[in-house]
């Protein structure tokens, strides 16, 4: 029996089909970098979410967050928050407000390194796993020493955490430091041990990631500044003043000294805006702060 061969039509239409679906497939399997931004909005709501409503619920017994105490050690703090944001799956009427189909807060607790200069994220120092598959790790106790916006011959000393969340669990590129697209898929937060909860890194000056705004006193008009980066939002606010009494967003130059040359550094950012925002400027320097940074919902 004879057999039809193609012709250059057909063939045409071959190649054609097979090129959309491998272009297809290499949608499905690379990051996936349009879902970073809801990626993000998410893993944000749900830490900020936890951790303030295990600092009330420490306050209203008297408690002290993780931390907080006179002497604590960086360690065993970073499991109590642990405990006190992630659900046990064993145990779901038990503490954590973060469902989980992982749980490593107990007796195999690790931590990540205090200072990322590399890629140290594995599963030996996984914290816990969300219910959306993305990965939790969670760095000893720190501090930084903060000058007193109010008064500047005084300073504090703020303690805090660094979570770091991998957004899209075994997907790549599993790295906290920027690649060639520019682009990271394992974030850092910063948590203090007065329950703040802040973005920090590459992502404040990136804004696939997430964008924020500066709200205006209630009294002036307009109500809100123009959306931008995290980080301009911050200059615009604060032109780079710390003000921690009042608002742990601006200590973030604090930060990004303590951390030089590790993945919470950023590297060759200027600051679109100058100054404060209109809004923003004090008659005093000792009043406090008139405007505060919010984070655009992306949901």
């Amino acid at each position: 029996m004879n057999k039809k061969a193609y012709n250059l039509a057909e063939l045409v239409l071959v190649i054609a089909i097979i090129g959309l679906v491998l272009i297809l497939l290499y949608k499905t399997i690379r990051p996936s970098y349009k879902a970073v931004p809801l990626a993000y909005s998410r893993v944000y709501t749900s830490l900020d979410d936890a951790v303030y409503n295990s600092f009330e619920k420490l306050r209203e017994i008297n408690g002290i967050f993780p931390g907080a105490d006179g002497n604590p050690d960086p360690y065993k703090s970073a499991q109590q928050l642990c405990r006190l944001i992630a659900t046990d799956p064993a145990q779901p009427e038990g503490e954590g407000y973060i469902n989980t189909i992982f749980y490593n807060c107990a007796q195999n607790f690790k931590t990540a390194p205090a200072y990322m200069t590399g890629n140290f994220f594995n599963d030996d120092n996984i914290a816990f796993i969300a219910a959306n598959s993305m990965k939790f790790y969670i760095s000893p106790l720190q501090q930084v020493r903060v000058k007193n916006g109010v008064s500047k011959k005084q300073s504090l000393t703020v303690r805090y955490f660094i979570v770091w969340v991998d957004l899209n669990g075994k997907k790549g590129p599993n790295s906290a430091f920027v690649n060639k697209k520019g682009i990271i898929d394992i974030v850092p937060f910063i948590v203090t041990t007065r329950g703040t909860v802040m973005p920090a890194g590459y992502p404040t000056t990136d804004a696939t990631y997430f964008t924020a705004y500066v709200q205006y006193p209630i009294d002036s008009t307009p109500m809100s500044s123009r959306s931008r980066t995290y980080y301009d939002a911050q200059s615009a606010a604060f032109n780079g003043r710390e003000y921690p009494f009042y608002d742990e967003f601006s200590i973030r130059d604090s930060l990004l000294r303590q951390h030089q040359g590790t993945a919470l550094d950023i590297k060759s950012y200027s600051p679109q805006s100058s100054g404060y925002d209109k809004p923003c400027e004090l008659k005093k320097e000792t009043d406090e702060p008139l405007c505060r940074v919010e984070i655009n919902d992306r949901f």
